[in-house]
């Protein structure tokens, strides 16, 4: 069907404005006068019955083609969670059309009525879009009809800033929840370095074997302290569009290899193992692309017990366009609804937080990091089990 008017049945005012469209319409149509008063008639009183049943009516006028011929509908539906009217209401419409009938179509209670338009009108297809066009550039019939569209205007902009303050509260709860465990993270590293700089200058140390001991432990915490004002950087750089990359080739599996064996000092207890494909080139930010690959392998490694094995794999995929880096785990696995979000700002899996320290950060950047090299990242995994993590970048 080709809409050429709508009217929403909120009062008995919108059964004058619904006799309005309808004149109108017929004035572009040219119906014969008999045709014009019957089929008003007959929607008047579908409009009556209707908004003395519900304020939530939708009246639609249009012409369809069936069989060769056109026909001039009208369907007046309204939701099938109220009680339906009964069809003895209509008895009076229904003796005024030739074709009258009451339905349940997609959750709504459907009043359908037509007549056939003829053949002397020369209607095509194209005529009927110009006329609807013409309707729909007219602008308001009335001065209620006016004041219902701004009313209508109104009700959506108020709807939106609504939606704009849940979003808003959202945000602003979310950035409560960040700053209180952004403080408490911050706050461990910086108490322990603390704590170990008041033991150094202690009386209690006397030995070198025992400051190199407290030394290498500050050094871990500063470490740990470092990552984390990293990640929050960041992020605020992500927030503005500021994140910097510095482009060039390099060649895949030297560049990989060198990584990994920087990096299997961070996973003292594990056991890592490498599969690469054929070498390729890629143009990448080297850093950037390192800290997405650290981030990986650390998660793999706090997620599973030790003594386990990390599984690094690269392919590439068919179309031969896109490098695809996988690390494989054997640890505790993610959710369903955790691989849906693993990727947000802030998402920590509920059975890990109170087990393992964090931002929620990492796989966020890493995800961002991945989209501006063009790339994809996605996570498959069974609970229990464990995780695989791809991601894939360009070729040259």
């Amino acid at each position: 069907m080709i809409k050429l008017g709508e009217v929403t049945l909120e009062s008995e005012m919108d059964i004058l404005l619904s006799s309005q469209k309808f004149s109108r319409i017929t004035d572009l149509l040219h119906l014969s006068l008999s045709t014009r008063s019957t089929f008003a008639s007959a929607i008047s009183e579908v409009v009556r019955v209707m908004t003395d049943h519900t304020d939530n009516g939708l009246l639609a006028i249009g012409i369809s083609e069936e069989g060769g011929r056109f026909k001039l509908i009208c369907n007046v539906k309204y939701p099938s969670s109220e009680n339906g009217i009964e069809p003895e209401q209509f008895h009076y419409a229904r003796k005024l059309v030739p074709f009258f009938d009451t339905y349940l179509k997609d959750e709504c209670f459907v009043v359908a009525l037509s007549i056939g338009l003829p053949r002397s009108m020369n209607l095509d297809l194209v005529k009927i879009r110009m006329i609807a066009t013409a309707l729909q550039e007219s602008g308001p019939v009335s001065a209620y009809e006016l004041l219902k569209i701004s009313k209508n205007e109104l009700y959506q902009k108020t709807e939106l800033q609504g939606e704009e303050l849940k979003a808003a509260m959202v945000l602003n709860d979310l950035k409560s929840e960040f700053i209180s465990m952004a403080s408490h993270e911050l706050k461990t590293p910086i108490t322990i370095l603390k704590a170990y700089g008041q033991l150094a200058l202690s009386k209690k140390v006397q030995t070198l074997e025992e400051v190199q001991t407290i030394v290498m432990r500050m050094n871990s915490q500063s470490a740990k302290l470092s990552a984390l004002a990293l990640q929050l950087l960041d992020s605020a750089k992500i927030e503005i569009g500021n994140l910097e990359y510095e482009m060039m080739s390099v060649d895949l599996n030297s560049y990989l290899l060198k990584i990994i064996e920087d990096l299997k000092h961070l996973v003292p207890d594990h056991s890592v193992k490498t599969q690469l494909c054929n070498t390729c080139a890629l143009t990448i930010d080297k850093l950037r692309i390192e800290q997405v690959v650290s981030n990986l392998i650390s998660n793999a490694a706090k997620y599973s017990e030790k003594g386990t094995s990390i599984h690094i794999y690269t392919n590439i995929d068919l179309a031969k366009t896109n490098m695809i880096l996988s690390i494989s785990d054997e640890g505790i696995g993610i959710s369903k609804a955790g691989m849906l979000k693993i990727f947000d700002k802030f998402y920590r899996e509920p059975t890990v937080i109170s087990k393992q320290s964090g931002l929620g950060m990492g796989m966020y950047i890493a995800s961002k990091i991945v989209a501006s090299h063009g790339g994809k990242i996605w996570v498959e995994s069974d609970l229990g089990k464990g995780s695989t993590f791809y991601f894939s970048l360009p070729l040259i």
